[in-house]
């Protein structure tokens, strides 16, 4: 089979193969793009993108989009690379037809060769035929995360790194010296039977052995400092960006792969310690023991020059296949510890449902995947090897047969420059073999870059970057003008011009059929989430010139997929304060109805909650929570179903605390008690908002069966 033209695009996102299917057909014909810029210039939707959002991109890039449906056996007819729906709710490019077989580029697998039977059992019969438009411009806007934007904000590197170089030369000053040590012993001192002049050799040398271990202690400390140093740098300048980016990326992304792109933190540390002293130094080690192989012999010299050359061109033919293979397994290996992780946290429902078996035979499939990557990648590794041993080993054999054959001519040859021409030859080998492989670590680091960009190059919420910070006095009234909201420019809109104004201290429920927004709605008045077009208006003032994080210091919020944290009670309610208020936790846990089930706990406020609050009960949990929010005694209280839990008695409780701190309150429910405790009552529908008295709410979803 041919190698293929179209270089695979893997995506990120849960939901944007479609994106990465057209960012693999738009390099192939010019447009040098990444997924990243594809994303940020062409947002897909987190539900998937029909055919007919594939085409509006595709005409967007400048390709011609044409949509056909096809027999399997018509295939070949394609223009191709085209894009394949594949398995009804996924897309894939096909590049070639050969031999009974298609060549398949997935992005959420890898690049193989399918017989059409196996593409059969995928193929829905649907593709997109794609072609260069006339205004499709070949360009390149592959953004890059280069690696001096690591190193810039770090202290003390520049310093480390000299003081590692400087001993590694000495380090390599004794490995330069050491032949010479066996040629003087063989060539002058045996010969002579010359005792005294061996004692003074191993003296002297010995002295030098005892520099180099000192110096090689010293070297592996300031090794040990610098590379603890640059890796706490490293990990914890990219931990602070990725705590800081948007709400949306993480609802994207498999919590596996944010993990595994983490971790490229690890090989990027290596080089910038280890791997660039190390290229340096073996680069000039090579040329020096390179100019002393050319004084011994310039022929057995130039033999090694060619032997170098020809484990170099077998390195960097192999570079592709070994960056794909890594990038697979670095892949392959996220997906399987993401499943690991949601079966783990989802071990009740498994367990009651009787389906342990079928997910740990999904586990398993993953696994396979990971580790059929990490044989792919060792099978190169192999290759890589047995090539270092051929053409190494056999330029031992021609330089050891014409080093002693000049030793039985006489051409100014002695066994001891044999053997010290042999020492600096196989130094010379192994500080160039290791200078190549130091060159394509260097360039495998692109793709840890280009995983770690995914986090560095992402706009941080702007919340950190957008309005003034100050503490501007909060009164508690919030309006909304004109607010349009969809996931992504191909879908509908889920908000469609929603006008809302609450007073200071109002009680207002919002309820309306599942799905309809309400969420959405929350999450933008909390300022989560960017509105497509429209205005949120804090006490008048626009939310971005209010200021998010003042704004955020004074309200508080309970949410559907709010979590507890691993800690005590205490420390959850106080979300880990520096110094934690126990009259405020108390106040707030009475005020939440949780303080007598606390008190009632062996160690109250100081239980340990487990993982996520697994030691607690639903209601408990969200009582917990909203105790949580009432310790910040906020001017704003938001709510989505933050009391679904609790039980009618437990629910007035919580209702009359709340409502005598006279706070601004809106939430979202569906139980009857709960919107019936409201002052206003709203209902979301067809994505806007209308008073319960021009359409009064449905029974069948805001009421519940005693």
């Amino acid at each position: 089979m041919t190698r293929s033209r179209v270089r695979l695009v893997r995506q990120t996102e849960v939901a944007e193969c479609g994106l990465a299917s057209l960012t693999m057909v738009a390099n192939f014909y010019g447009f040098d793009v990444d997924l990243g810029t594809m994303r940020r210039r062409y947002s897909p939707s987190m539900r998937g993108a029909p055919l007919r959002a594939l085409i509006n991109l595709a005409d967007q890039i400048g390709l011609t989009p044409r949509a056909v449906k096809l027999p399997l056996e018509e295939l070949g007819n394609l223009h191709m690379p085209a894009v394949l729906h594949w398995d009804m709710n996924h897309y894939v490019v096909i590049e070639a037809i050969k031999g009974g077989k298609a060549l398949i580029h997935n992005p959420d697998g890898r690049s193989n060769w399918l017989s059409l039977s196996e593409v059969s059992d995928h193929f829905t019969g649907v593709a997109l035929e794609l072609r260069p438009s006339n205004d499709f411009n070949r360009q390149s806007l592959r953004e890059r995360l280069h690696l001096s934007q690591l190193w810039q904000s770090m202290t003390g590197l520049k310093r480390a790194l000299a003081q590692v170089l400087l001993l590694s030369v000495v380090l390599q000053a004794f490995v330069l010296a050491s032949p010479y040590y066996m040629q003087v012993a063989i060539d002058s001192a045996l010969p002579a039977l010359d005792g005294d002049l061996l004692t003074v050799l191993a003296l002297g040398f010995g002295l030098f052995t005892a520099i180099n271990v000192v110096a090689s202690l010293l070297r592996s400390f300031v090794l040990l400092n610098a590379g603890t140093s640059v890796g706490y740098a490293l990990a914890t300048n990219i931990a602070r960006r990725l705590f800081r980016l948007p709400i949306e990326w993480f609802e994207k992304r498999h919590t596996g792969d944010i993990l595994s792109r983490f971790q490229s933190i690890v090989p990027i540390q290596n080089l910038l310690t280890q791997g660039a002293v190390a290229a340096l130094v073996d680069g000039i080690m090579a040329i020096f023991t390179l100019a002393v192989m050319f004084y011994y012999s310039a022929l057995l010299a130039f033999i090694a020059i060619i032997a170098f050359a020809l484990y170099a061109v077998a390195r960097f033919v192999t570079f592709s296949f070994q960056r794909e293979a890594q990038e697979a397994s670095i892949i392959t290996s996220g997906k399987e510890q993401t499943t690991l992780i949601e079966s783990l946290r989802g071990m009740v429902t498994l367990r009651l449902f009787g389906r342990e078996s079928l997910r740990h035979a999904l586990w398993q499939t993953r696994l396979t995947d990971s580790v059929n990557a990490n044989v792919r990648l060792s099978r190169i590794g192999i290759w890589q090897n047995t090539a270092n041993l051929l053409i190494f080993g056999l330029e031992n054999i021609i330089a050891i047969w014409l080093a002693i054959g000049f030793v039985i001519e006489g051409a100014g040859f002695s066994v001891g420059m044999v053997f010290a021409y042999m020492a600096y030859k196989n130094q010379f080998i192994g500080k160039s073999a290791a200078l190549i492989d130091q060159a394509i670590q260097f360039k495998m680091l692109s793709l840890h870059l280009e995983r770690l960009s995914d986090i560095a190059l992402t706009d941080e919420d702007r919340s950190f970057t957008v309005g003034s910070d100050a503490a501007t006095e909060l009164t508690g009234k919030i309006a909304l003008k004109d607010v349009y909201y969809r996931y992504s420019p191909s879908d509908p809109m889920v908000l469609n011009g929603v006008d809302l104004s609450i007073e200071a201290g109002e009680h207002v429920a919002i309820t309306g059929p599942s799905g309809g927004g309400k969420s959405t709605l929350l999450k933008i008045m909390l300022g989560l989430v960017e509105p497509e077009a429209g205005e949120i208006l804090i006490d008048g003032i626009p939310l971005h010139r209010f200021g998010y994080k003042s704004f955020h210091r004074q309200i508080a919020a309970v949410l559907q997929e709010d979590s507890l944290f691993a800690g005590s009670l205490a420390d959850n309610i106080a979300l880990f304060d520096d110094e934690v208020d126990m009259e405020r936790v108390v106040r707030a846990a009475v005020a939440a109805s949780i303080h007598e089930d606390i008190a009632r706990m062996p160690m109250q406020y100081e239980s340990l909650i487990g993982d996520m609050g697994s030691t607690l009960s639903g209601g408990q949990k969200q009582r917990v929570l909203l105790a949580r929010a009432l310790y910040r005694a906020p001017k704003v209280l938001l709510m989505d179903e933050g009391t679904a839990h609790l039980d009618v008695k437990h629910e007035a409780v919580v209702n009359a605390a709340i409502g005598a701190m006279g706070i601004t309150r809106i939430i979202i429910a569906h139980r009857q008690e709960t919107i019936a405790a409201a002052d206003r009552i709203l209902v979301m529908q067809d994505g806007k908002l209308h008073s319960d008295t021009a359409t009064p709410p449905d029974p069948a979803y805001t009421t519940v069966p005693a």
